[in-house]
């Protein structure tokens, strides 16, 4: 068995902490060691050790199950703050620095016979001060910080796209609490109860102040202990020990029930075959796939567009107003909707899988279809039903949110990088699936792979710095791409320039300081905008000094070598001229042979049938069919 072994820390951490345990230790130890353990049981069961000891905790208890109720939805809301969120955690962390006797005063001048609240307490017969009610209050007081500290911390640490995706998937916020979020923190829930339970049980300076020490009333434990020392230091030592037993049992019993199993790797599955058919009954949707205009963007109702753009251009964004997690106006079917997300059937699926991690693969689709086992099967993913979703591998996990995602069946699907993690044999079945799943409905696809446009879409967005450039026809934005980016995208050098002349089909035109010359399928004026595309592959490189007899192709271009990228036998070359740039691939042994490096001059060379010359789009070309 291979054993890690932890990093070094310098000697005087060592020492320090050392110190830290002896500091903690030392005092127990110490009370211990004062205890008359022959008379345990004799102090335990006297009439007033038994009332002080029912006393403290039933009313740690009932404190601990109050604090539990109020500080899991104040932890849940303080995660919701749009602002101020910091000023309210200190707000919640202030019982915990306030002295235990100002912590009483301040509850007596609001809960107290003169308090604030004393005139509602009249009129309806209620006392808390110097009563059982007002322990209990003052407990809750000091306890109620440990459980919203230690839940809200927990929730800052969930994945906040587990929760974006469970509304999405048509879950109402009390499923989403009860079945996604309170599983989730469970540990936190059971650490912060625990702490709140202890902290409750050895309360004293602010019960004392607010609850009194009424024997049998509002006299608890620690109160006891502290009368105790003065008259009885033997009884004050074991109840002190009995009390200190009682708060570690506590603990230990809490960290065992909030441990979650160490995740591990389920032994590797093989997954079955996709029917296609029975999955796209299974998914498919009630609604009509509407059409979805949100800002410049639109698409039809029916179709799946793609959605392409470099880095930052606000894809992703898009997605999320449509989405509803951003706010913004948007139409479906030309009407404003402003239906929560669980309401919209618009389901969005990042590259975060968003799967809740304290259930089964089955149990997270259970959460969405009422025929889970059959979606699985139909799927093949069956062998990974009872696999917990924390334990599955990033391919894994991509193809249960995806299938997560259509067991919502949504009107509208809205998918961001939906096969980045998944391996290439896999993504070949999940791309014929997406495209038996995406009929009848309306899809949004963001990808970077131009197999995943060109297979799944039916239009192509082209967005750059959160402009939608235009929306064109899937095959229409592959053969005259829109900019630059969606040309490298679409695998093609794209030049724009002016045109010098056009003759039979010819068209020469003026890019930068090179001229290009190329056929054209429509006829071109003089000094009209055109756009000019070519193959990498119908690039042929020469260098200056090579004796070889001169290239027949009536284009030829000299620039500078600005990248070379060697994978396998293909080199990627990218040559730039003085106000353009091309790409365009070569052999190994080619460069090799011509010598080729960063900052090289060469000559490219193309032939004019291999480039196509058309008009230069207008902005924000959108095309819809009828």
């Amino acid at each position: 068995m291979i054993q890690r072994r932890a990093p070094s820390a310098p000697v005087w951490v060592h020492f320090l902490s050392a110190l830290a345990g002896a500091f903690l230790l030392l005092p127990l130890i110490a009370l211990l060691t004062r205890v008359a353990w022959s008379d345990v049981f004799s102090v335990g069961v006297r009439e007033d050790s038994l009332a002080m000891f029912a006393l403290s905790l039933s009313s740690a208890v009932i404190a601990t199950l109050c604090c539990v109720l109020l500080g899991v939805p104040l932890a849940l809301c303080l995660q919701l703050l749009p602002r101020g969120a910091g000023l309210a955690r200190g707000l919640v962390l202030l019982p915990l620095a306030m002295p235990p006797v100002v912590a009483g005063l301040a509850l007596s001048a609001a809960f107290g016979r003169q308090g604030l609240m004393a005139p509602l307490f009249d009129a309806t017969g209620i006392q808390l001060a110097f009563s059982f009610a007002g322990v209990v209050v003052a407990h809750c007081f000091i306890a109620l910080p440990f459980v919203v500290v230690t839940v809200d911390a927990a929730l800052r640490q969930f994945d906040r796209e587990v929760w974006y995706s469970a509304q999405a998937v048509g879950m109402t916020p009390t499923r989403v609490m009860r079945q996604v979020l309170l599983p989730g923190v469970r540990p936190a829930i059971l650490s912060g109860a625990g702490l709140a339970f202890v902290r409750s049980l050895g309360e004293f300076g602010t019960t004392l102040t607010f609850a009194g020490s009424l024997p049998g009333v509002t006299r608890t434990l620690p109160v006891g202990i502290y009368l105790a020392r003065e008259t009885d230091p033997n009884q004050a030592y074991v109840l002190a020990a009995l009390l200190v037993g009682l708060a570690v049992a506590v603990l230990a019993l809490v960290a065992a029930l909030g441990k979650r199993p160490r995740g591990g790797v389920h032994e590797a599955v093989e997954l079955g075959a996709i029917d296609v058919a029975a999955l796209s009954a299974l998914s498919a949707s009630d609604a009509q796939a509407p059409s979805i205009t949100v800002d410049d963007f639109h698409a039809p109702a029916g179709h799946t567009t793609a959605l392409i753009g470099p880095n930052g251009a606000g894809k992703s964004t898009l997605l999320g107003k449509i989405a509803g997690r951003i706010n913004a106006e948007v139409y479906l079917d030309a009407h404003q909707t402003t239906e929560p997300m669980w309401r919209r059937g618009v389901v969005m699926l990042r590259q975060n899988p968003g799967l809740p991690q304290h259930c089964t693969v089955e149990e997270a689709i259970a959460m969405v279809h009422p025929k889970a086992a059959a979606l699985l099967r139909a799927a093949g993913l069956d062998p990974l039903a009872a696999v917990p979703t924390a334990e599955l591998s990033g391919g894994q996990a991509a193809q249960v949110a995806l299938l997560r995602a259509l067991a919502a069946r949504p009107r509208v699907l809205l998918l961001d990088e939906p096969l980045a993690a998944v391996d290439v044999a896999a993504a070949q079945h999940w791309r014929a699936l997406l495209a038996a799943a995406t009929k009848g409905r309306t899809v949004v696809l963001i990808s970077h792979d131009p197999t995943d446009v060109a297979t799944l879409s039916t239009k192509v967005a082209v967005m750059e710095q959160a402009k939608v450039l235009s929306i064109v026809d899937t095959q229409q934005e592959f053969s005259r791409p829109r900019t630059t980016f969606a040309a490298s995208f679409a695998g093609i050098n794209r030049l724009e320039g002016q045109v010098l002349g056009y003759e039979k089909g010819i068209a020469r035109m003026r890019v930068g300081d090179i001229d290009v010359v190329g056929r054209a399928d429509e006829d071109l004026r003089l000094g009209q905008q055109a756009v000019a595309v070519f193959a990498p592959d119908a690039v042929t490189l020469k260098v200056p000094q090579d004796p070889v007899g001169v290239e027949s192709a009536r284009n030829q271009w000299e620039g500078r070598i600005t990248s070379l990228e060697f994978h396998k036998n293909i080199v990627f070359v990218r040559v730039k001229f003085a106000t353009a740039s091309i790409a365009l691939h070569t052999t190994q042994a080619s460069a090799l042979r011509l010598s080729l490096d960063v900052g090289s001059s060469v000559i490219c060379a193309v032939k004019a049938l291999n480039v196509h010359v058309y008009r230069a789009p207008t902005p924000h070309v959108s095309t819809e069919e009828s």
